[in-house]
């Protein structure tokens, strides 16, 4: 893979911002992909790895740059910090294992790889996260508040009233590769974009892009969508650890 136009991409991981070093860092972010994640994301990028038939759901298609976990709103490109924390955590419930092991420096080599691999990365620029609300603490109050919000935007009609992913549409929806997807069975103790309160906040007002769930940021408050990750985590608390 050519560094060529990604150059810059990589400027804010380096230290004193020369040229030479930002190559150097796209580089080993590439020699890491080779050996880390290619098997399943594909050389590429293109999610057909040697092991993509075998992983459900399937590896991201990183060439697309569309992401599901993200700080930004719908349809826009992921920050960087959006990546890093997808890397170093992982996937709850997916072959998207966490890579906290690997120093820092290398996650953020990786980071600078991912971005190469789609041109909207070079094309567009970088997006701003959302604001999130002064955190407030999980409380009856709150939890019936975000029960109502959940009622109010019909989220049972995907995830089911018990939010167990069994709602009346569940079982026909897709992505937009047409392949089929399942709702997040949100009483389970480990959800996908993280556990915490924070997590669920940020999916809901960000979508997930290329699935089914959209975003809210235009329907919710945020002190609203708050209440909604509140009662959300408290369903999954309530699984235990």
């Amino acid at each position: 893979m050519a560094v060529c136009g990604v150059i810059a991409l990589a400027m804010p991981l380096i230290a004193d911002g020369t040229e030479d070093n930002a190559a150097k860092v796209v580089v080993r972010g590439r020699a890491l992909y080779m050996e880390q994640c290619a098997s399943c994301h594909g050389v590429q990028g293109d999610g057909r790895g040697e092991a993509a038939a075998y992983v459900n759901p399937p590896p991201r298609n990183f060439t697309t740059g569309v992401y599901k976990f993200r700080s930004t709103m719908s349809g826009q490109l992921p920050t960087d910090d959006d990546l890093f924390r997808t890397i170093t955590i992982g996937i709850a419930g997916t072959a998207m294992d966490r890579y906290a092991a690997l120093p820092e420096q290398d996650r953020r080599a990786l980071v600078a790889y991912l971005k190469s691999l789609s041109p909207r990365f070079a094309q567009e620029g970088a997006d701003q996260p959302i604001a999130f609300p002064a955190p407030r603490p999980l409380t009856p109050e709150s939890a019936a508040r975000g029960r109502a919000a959940y009622e109010r935007m019909q989220c049972a009609a995907c995830h089911g009233d018990g939010a167990r992913g069994d709602g009346p549409l569940a079982a026909d929806l897709s992505d937009t590769d047409g392949l089929p997807i399942r709702p997040a069975d949100m009483t389970r103790p480990q959800l996908k974009g993280g556990r915490a309160p924070e997590s669920v906040f940020r999916s809901v007002m960000t979508g997930l892009d290329g699935t089914p769930m959209p975003s809210y940021g235009d329907s919710l408050m945020p002190e609203e969508a708050w209440d909604l990750a509140l009662y959300i985590f408290s369903l999954s608390a309530r699984e235990g650890p």
